[in-house]
């Protein structure tokens, strides 16, 4: 009996253990909000699937006490049935320091959120002046943008 007990309690400790291990699911970055500038767009409305050409400029304001941040996004998409390529480039600036360009390309894709129609874009970003060695404040690899099409609203989060 004190033997099974014993290994319960290992087990218990083991478990607890084990279930501090995993990574943390907080949000690593915060959020950067922003607004749409400008947007143009063109649609086929002939055609049997759906397809729009855009065009957006972005622009991001700094959080508070942010070393580094999205700064300013130029991005064009080509969406088939409300799904598509999409590329261009960010501007991300580094605290006073020289901003750094970043070409971007993913995939986008629109969906109607209740009477809000959002496009979303899931970018990779990659380093257009890679001379200088990339400094901890550099942004990841990856970005979400939500853009709100009726207000104009811009939320961008970093992906690991």
């Amino acid at each position: 009996m004190i033997r099974h007990q014993w290994s319960a309690s290992i087990l218990i400790v083991l478990a607890l253990g084990a279930s501090g291990c995993r990574a943390s699911t907080t949000v690593d970055y915060p959020a950067v909000s922003g607004r749409r500038v400008q947007a143009a767009s063109m649609a086929a409305a002939d055609s049997a699937m759906p397809y729009r050409l855009g065009a957006y400029e972005l622009v991001f304001a700094p959080g508070p006490g942010s070393t580094g941040h999205a700064r300013r996004a130029a991005l064009l998409v080509d969406l088939a049935g409300g799904q598509g390529p999409v590329r261009g480039f960010m501007e991300w600036d580094h605290a006073g320091d020289v901003p750094t360009f970043y070409v971007a390309g993913g995939w986008a894709r629109q969906r109607n959120v209740g009477d809000d129609p959002t496009t979303v874009f899931e970018l990779a970003l990659n380093q257009l002046n890679a001379s200088r060695a990339p400094a901890a404040t550099d942004p990841p690899l990856a970005v979400r943008v939500v853009i709100h099409e009726a207000s104009g609203d811009v939320t961008l989060t970093r992906r690991r």
